[in-house]
């Protein structure tokens, strides 16, 4: 239990921060299935999931032990702050693994439909555009990673910036990673039978001869994994995986305000104040291969050498 905002003196009885066993005397988890358990065309799903549900307390004991704070409200945005860094910086790394499943999963219906990135490069493209977003985010999370303090309590804080960037791409563009999983996969994602007519004596031989995309991939390899890319993308498990990015962790407006509220922009106006006051626009001409400033001064030229008359 931890506050989600900062808080004022008339939030003081709300300002609660404590931890409790979740199998503690009191509390009820009312939670929803993870996945898509017991369903054969959830490829992925079926085995794998994330649980979400609503924890009622009622008349729960907390030892002292586990209350943080009780009533400090002025310690409330620190803590929804640092929290959310945490939370989106850790974001970053699970969409960055559901992105490889994504880039995987292409590769291989792109494989399966019989067709080459080397020979089709529009769908070299957007297999290039789905990696490009996938890194671009996890490098963000790498960089955080790299950049992140200690504090006193021994702590490591991820970097704030690089946090919520990540998070921010991650989430304006996780729509963008399904349409380009849909696009190098083709329409057999959500055309196909289900699973069930694999086996069924009257079809199947039917659905082998043609839904084959080339003779040296059977026609089950491919559909197991178009159904994978539909299970991941298509389906309502797919869009939750899309609000859960979107929103997880904080909404896009959360991460800019956070990203505006961090950045240091003065430092970033005061290289250019540096530049201007070189007189580089001045004089038309730069008078030093540097960049800005060297120091608190500027940079002089030397002197050019005296020539002395030969006596």
């Amino acid at each position: 239990v931890m506050p989600c905002r900062t808080m004022t003196a008339e939030d003081a009885d709300f300002a609660v921060c404590c931890a409790v066993p979740a199998d503690a005397p009191g509390i009820t988890i009312i939670a929803r299935p993870a996945g898509r358990p017991g369903e054969a065309a959830a490829r992925f799903s079926n085995k794998y999931g994330q649980s979400t549900g609503v924890v009622v307390f009622e008349d729960v004991f907390v030892p002292w032990e586990r209350v943080f704070f009780a009533g400090e409200h002025e310690e409330a945005g620190f803590l929804t702050t640092t929290y959310a860094t945490h939370h989106r910086h850790s974001c970053i790394a699970a969409r960055a693994g559901f992105g490889d499943l994504l880039i995987g999963a292409g590769a291989l219906m792109i494989e399966a439909n019989g067709l080459d990135t080397n020979r089709h490069g529009h769908i070299r493209d957007a297999m290039v555009d789905l990696i490009k977003i996938v890194e671009g985010f996890f490098a963000c999370g790498v960089a955080a990673s790299v950049y992140g303090t200690r504090d006193p309590s021994g702590a490591v804080m991820p970097d704030t910036v690089f946090s919520n960037i990540g998070k921010l791409l991650l989430a304006t563009q996780i729509y963008d990673m399904h349409r380009l999983a849909h696009y190098v996969s083709g329409g057999l994602i959500v055309a196909l039978p289900g699973p069930d007519e694999d086996h069924n004596p009257e079809t199947a031989a039917s659905l082998s001869a043609v839904l084959a995309g080339r003779a040296d991939i059977p026609a089950e390899k491919r559909l197991d994994v178009a159904r994978f890319m539909e299970d991941l993308t298509a389906s309502n498990q797919g869009g939750w995986y899309s609000v859960i990015s979107l929103h997880g962790g904080g909404s896009p407006e959360a991460m800019k305000r956070e990203i505006w509220r961090n950045y240091p922009v003065e430092e970033k106006s005061a290289v250019v104040e540096r530049l201007l006051d070189r007189g580089i626009l001045d004089e038309g001409k730069r008078t030093s291969k540097q960049p800005g400033r060297c120091c608190d001064t500027g940079c002089t030229p030397p002197a050019l050498p005296v020539r002395h008359a030969a006596e």
